[in-house]
């Protein structure tokens, strides 16, 4: 059940609105079962995640120059699209319906793709690069929090090859290596996509609308996954 990943008007969000991440310091949240959705709401949600990761890195495959990018992109879509299988057949194990339980996100997916899509193959390439990233790290964070009957190893399910971010990173340094000018441009559009993802990866929380009785609970999640992106920022020697 493929998305329709097209060019849509520009659409524009809010950013949920995070504390600096100096500001405090967060070991590993001890009660994410406090905003961890339901297991088939989860798994639902992470299938067309990882979905619309394997859609992404394959169009990219045919804007990246190189044979070298080509295949190591094509070998991240595949395991993304592993990924997604491997969600849909513990969706089936459960006897669920997986396009009943994928059907609710895929529009706000879409729109999420649409906003993100980019204008050239850098872009593209960092939008796989952040977002991706960003999901992976949010969803493998949660699943520590969902309560998995019936599935073995559920954070199992969202492990990574660090050779995919690798693959991204390596094509995108040599890009911008000495390019002032695509280094300021990909900095603000990073910016951007944070931004928009972090709206898809609030919106996976089981959250009661109260700020003063969430935030305990989420601050110390989303400090986790912007820590990581921050990291993969500073590795390619962008502001985040």
């Amino acid at each position: 059940m493929p998305f329709s990943w097209f060019r849509r008007p520009r659409l524009s969000f809010d950013a949920p609105r995070l504390r600096p991440r100096r500001e405090k310091k967060y070991g590993v949240a001890a009660d994410l079962a406090e905003i961890a959705p339901e297991l088939r709401q989860f798994l639902g949600q992470a299938a067309c995640v990882q979905l619309g990761s394997f859609e992404r890195l394959s169009a990219l495959v045919a804007d990246v120059p190189g044979f070298a990018p080509k295949e190591a992109i094509g070998r991240a879509a595949a395991r993304a699209f592993a990924r997604h299988q491997a969600l849909v057949d513990e969706l089936k194990h459960l006897g669920a319906d997986p396009e009943r339980e994928m059907t609710p996100f895929i529009a706000s997916l879409e729109r999420f793709g649409a906003a993100t899509a980019g204008h050239d193959w850098t872009e593209r390439t960092l939008g796989a690069h952040i977002c991706g990233g960003l999901l992976d790290d949010l969803f493998a964070a949660l699943a520590r929090g969902v309560a998995s009957d019936g599935v073995k190893d559920l954070p199992a399910l969202f492990a990574v090859d660090p050779a995919d971010g690798h693959a991204l990173e390596q094509l995108l340094k040599e890009s911008l290596a000495g390019n002032a000018q695509l280094a300021a441009r990909l900095a603000m559009w990073g910016r951007r996509l944070v931004g928009d993802t972090l709206l898809v990866a609030r919106s996976a929380l089981r959250l009661t609308g109260d700020a003063e009785a969430d935030d305990p609970h989420t601050e110390p999640l989303f400090a986790e996954v912007i820590a990581a992106h921050t990291r993969r920022m500073d590795a390619l020697g962008l502001t985040a």
